[in-house]
């Protein structure tokens, strides 16, 4: 809409002879003053910059333009890139094309762009290259003339016409979309023959009324008569169409992305298709809830409402003008030039398009993805599947039924459905958990804590809930506020029955783990510090790190990730500072994704709590000690259980072991007791002598346990590792391949048996290592051959005392007080899911199940176990959990019994 400047008059002279000319018709203090230049001067002093300006075009390169080019020249001189000069420099950078021409001159061209002594060379670059000032009458402040911004002359910034328009466009643009509407307004006032044309005066009275120095874009009269030139119709002299200066207003041309926007908008208001829609329908289709702005809390849903309502009418009424016939259908024109107008006052096409989407409901559109029942109810929609058995008969219920969910024909109760969906969430981990609970959120983007079925179903959608049509009815019954189609669930209120109740214990030990961070659970205004979280968390006690299958590190981003993300989500946090209920929140979602409580008591004990054993009950084998061992409180050093190995090892002790009684080695008969045999040399005795005296150097009353300590007792505890990584089953295969080998049925196996069974186990041992368990096994025997019986009992190993009393308090009740326990009863007991491998993942129930029973029946005698048969299977199963805590696991929850109670001793 802005006319380009006319280039120069050709034929203009430019010799040095008419340079002279103009030079010597002006008088020096003409020239400095640099005021009112009238008449003849003003038009040669014009064509005095023509002649610099077909100079400077001479000299710029193709790749340059001309504007450019001066800056550049210019910029040489602006050592303190300030973007402005003064006369000196401005003398000096237009020397090469002001040859021939007097300094007063120069001074003159100058004061005509820096009357107050500063010249910015980027708008004199632009100005004298498009002759914006001798077209327009000369100096600045005369009419038709340039002017400045600001009322303070010494603070005045000098621009054109095009910047003067840029200038108001980011004006308007900042006010929003009723500013641009209401100068529209403006013009149909002042034009009530609708002509759609304005004077000089009307527009002028027009712009002084809408740009002044209140919203920061104050005008004056000489840049509105600049304006008006050029937009100036030219075969209606003093007249301007304002169609063409508010669409010069107006953004650019809306890009792509907008346009689709805007037609996706209209098209779902036109059911009909017929290009109209009724105001007040659109009106009514406005969910000004769902603004951002609104959902930002930065405006009220009313204001928003009634800013749309005004500004759509008065622009359709400003493009229909006053003599218009009276009408409440609005064309799709109308609206696509409505979009026009305020496209402008939103800054990006993803901020517009997101606004489009949410207030007329765009994202709500019919999708067969959401709204497919035949896919979201399964199997077959309830529909009972048939074959044909004869060439007549069909026969009916024969389609596979999905264990995984309830039958569709059925509806299950509310509750049946939240579990499901509760343990479909729980599988995929605690990230997903977090994503589901801000997808839900994202979805309530009018921030009013309801949903409607739409936003229920994407958010159900997107977080991978499948929920028939009746499970649908049943969370709304339960959760929802509203009738028929203005039925809206609760937000917070589903999520809490999805999550599912926290019990007294579990709350007890997220109250727990607060008191640990140092804060107050009783108390609202009891805060800590997120800093707090983080080193009072101890990634190194989790199960899955202590096992070396994750590392710590992944432990902690994770638990660090998830806690800031949902705290964001909830809005959480407010004040910097952990609150209690913000730290509830958090583990009330975590308790939401573990089922068992004795794996939560775990994971908390370990991560949190962690407070070691008292040392009356601590085991003294313990590899723990001194400061490590009685750190408590949640540090990350503590040691959370006690080894299995509970070896007497005097070398580790560094000192000898306690006499236990008897004569010692060097003992005089003074010491021994009354009858004893005196001191003699017997090593050279014979006949009875020589047996029932001991010799003083070859033998003495130290003893050493060899299965525990020595070369035996290291091979033993290699031995008895390997088995423990394999499991009960391992076990179980060492058993059967001793009996198998023991061919004279006497608990034993000859040498040769021995190392085929290492090689069929494959067990790790080295010929050596292989020749040392032999030998320590069947020095006891006679024949030569080791005693497998006796391997078995050292590689169990002694139960500590805590684990021992787990055990008989398992035996108590299993026996009922009685002298065994059967082999069914104990099989019946046992739930694998609670074992401790299947609670952290590491292994499924179904495989973990058909272990255990397979070592019950195996080792079980006559079908059952007595007191001492009880001990040493659980004694197997002991070496395979390193953990004191879960073993305890192992013994209560995979039972069904409570993890505390007094027969628990130190657990």
């Amino acid at each position: 809409p802005i006319r380009p400047h006319s280039s120069r008059p050709p034929g203009l002279a430019s010799s040095p002879q008419l340079m002279a000319s103009v030079a010597s018709r002006r008088s020096p203090a003409a020239s400095e003053a640099g005021t009112a230049m009238m008449g003849f001067a003003e038009a040669e002093l014009n064509q005095l910059e023509e002649v610099v300006l077909s100079k400077i075009q001479q000299r710029v390169p193709s790749r340059l333009s001309e504007d450019n080019f001066i800056v550049k020249a210019f910029k040489y001189h602006d050592l303190g890139d300030s973007g402005a000069v003064d006369f000196m420099k401005f003398k000096r950078a237009m020397a090469p094309f002001t040859a021939g021409i007097l300094d007063q001159d120069v001074r003159m061209i100058f004061d005509r762009y820096a009357p107050n002594g500063a010249l910015p060379y980027k708008q004199f670059a632009s100005e004298f290259v498009r002759g914006s000032r001798r077209r327009g009458g000369g100096r600045m402040g005369g009419p038709g003339s340039e002017m400045a911004l600001g009322s303070e002359a010494g603070n005045q910034v000098w621009e054109g016409p095009e910047q003067c328009l840029m200038r108001m466009k980011g004006c308007l643009a900042g006010l929003g979309p009723r500013a641009i509407v209401a100068l529209a307004m403006s013009f149909r006032e002042v034009d009530p023959e609708n002509s759609r044309t304005v004077d000089h005066n009307a527009f002028e009275h027009v712009l002084l009324q809408h740009f002044t120095t209140e919203n920061g874009c104050p005008v004056q009269a000489g840049q509105l008569a600049q304006i008006f030139q050029l937009f100036m119709q030219p075969y209606s002299p003093g007249l301007l169409a304002y169609d063409e200066f508010l669409q010069a207003l107006k953004d650019d041309p809306m890009s792509q992305d907008r346009r689709a926007c805007v037609r996706l908008a209209f098209r779902r208001l036109d059911t009909t298709s017929e290009g109209m829609v009724d105001l007040n329908k659109l009106i009514n289709s406005f969910n000004a809830s769902r603004h951002p702005q609104v959902s930002e809390g930065g405006r009220k849903a009313e204001e928003v409402l009634e800013e749309f309502a005004e500004t759509l009418q008065d622009s359709v009424a400003f493009r229909r003008g006053q003599r218009c016939y009276p009408s409440s259908l609005v064309a799709w024109e109308e609206f696509e030039d409505y979009y026009k107008f305020i496209s402008a006052s939103i800054d990006s096409d993803a901020m517009f398009c997101a606004i489009l989407q949410r207030v007329f409901d765009l994202d709500k559109t019919p999708d067969q993805s959401v709204e497919s029942r035949e896919k979201l109810a399964r199997p077959a929609a309830g529909i009972p599947g048939k074959s044909r058995a004869g060439l007549h008969h069909w026969q009916s219920d024969t389609l596979p039924t999905n264990l995984s969910r309830s039958q569709a024909d059925q509806s299950g109760s509310i509750n049946r459905v939240l579990e499901h969906a509760r343990a479909v969430i729980a599988r995929k981990g605690l990230r997903f958990a977090v994503d589901v609970v801000q997808n839900f959120f994202a979805a309530d983007d009018d921030v009013d804590d309801f949903l409607d079925m739409y936003e229920f179903r994407r958010a159900c959608q997107q977080s991978g809930i499948m929920l028939k049509e009746s499970e649908e009815e049943a969370c709304f019954r339960m959760c929802g506020e509203g009738n028929g189609r203005q039925q809206k669930i609760n937000l917070q209120k589903f999520l809490r029955a999805l999550h599912g109740p926290i019990s007294p214990q579990r709350f007890a030990l997220i109250e727990d783990a607060y008191i640990v961070l140092g804060g107050d659970p009783k108390s609202e205004d009891s805060e800590v510090n997120p800093s707090a979280l983080k080193q009072n968390f101890c990634a190194e006690g989790h199960p899955l790190v202590v096992k070396g299958e994750m590392d710590p590190g992944v432990v902690l981003g994770e638990f660090l990730d998830t806690f800031s993300l949902l705290a964001h989500v909830l809005g959480g946090c407010q004040t910097g500072a952990v609150t209690f209920p913000d730290f509830l929140a958090y583990y009330d979602l975590v308790s939401s994704t573990i089922d068992s409580d004795a794996l939560f008591e775990l994971l908390m004990s370990r991560l949190w709590l962690g407070q070691d054993e008292p040392e009356s009950v601590a085991d003294p084998a313990s590899p723990v000690r001194g400061p490590a061992a009685s750190q408590g409180g949640g540090s990350p050093s503590k040691r959370w259980a006690v080894p299995v190995e509970a070896l007497d090892n005097p070398l580790a002790r560094q000192r000898p072991p306690a006499f236990v009684g008897g004569v010692g080695a060097y003992a005089r008969g003074s010491d021994m007791e009354p009858g004893g045999v005196q001191d003699a040399h017997r090593r050279f005795a014979k006949g009875p002598m020589a047996s029932s005296m001991d010799a003083p150097i070859t033998k003495s009353q130290i003893v050493f346990n060899e299965t525990e300590t020595g070369e035996l007792g290291g091979v033993v505890k290699r031995l008895r590792s390997s088995l423990a990584r394999r499991g009960l089953k391992g076990w179980k295969l060492l058993g059967e391949r001793f009996l198998q080998h023991d061919h004279r049925g006497n608990g034993s196996v000859m040498r040769l048996d021995w190392q085929r069974l290492h090689r069929s186990l494959g067990l790790g041992l080295s010929p050596e290592e292989q020749e040392i368990v032999f030998k320590g096994f069947s020095v006891t025997r006679r024949d030569g051959a080791m005693d497998y019986r006796e391997c078995m009992r050292s590689l169990r190993g002694p139960l500590n005392e805590r684990r021992a009393t787990l055990v008989h308090r398992l035996f108590d009740v299993l026996s009922e007080q009685g002298p065994g326990v059967s082999t069914e009863k104990l099989k019946a007991s046992f739930d694998a899911k609670n074992a401790p491998l299947c609670l952290v993942g590491t292994k499924d129930a179904a495989s973990e199940r058909q272990e255990f029973f397979e070592g019950a029946d195996f080792f079980g005698v006559q079908g059952g176990f007595d007191a001492e048969g009880f001990a040493e299977f659980f004694s197997m199963i002991s070496s395979t959990y390193r953990e004191e805590d879960e073993f305890k696991l192992m013994m209560t929850a995979a039972f069904g019994l409570p993890s505390g109670g007094p027969f628990m001793g130190g657990c």
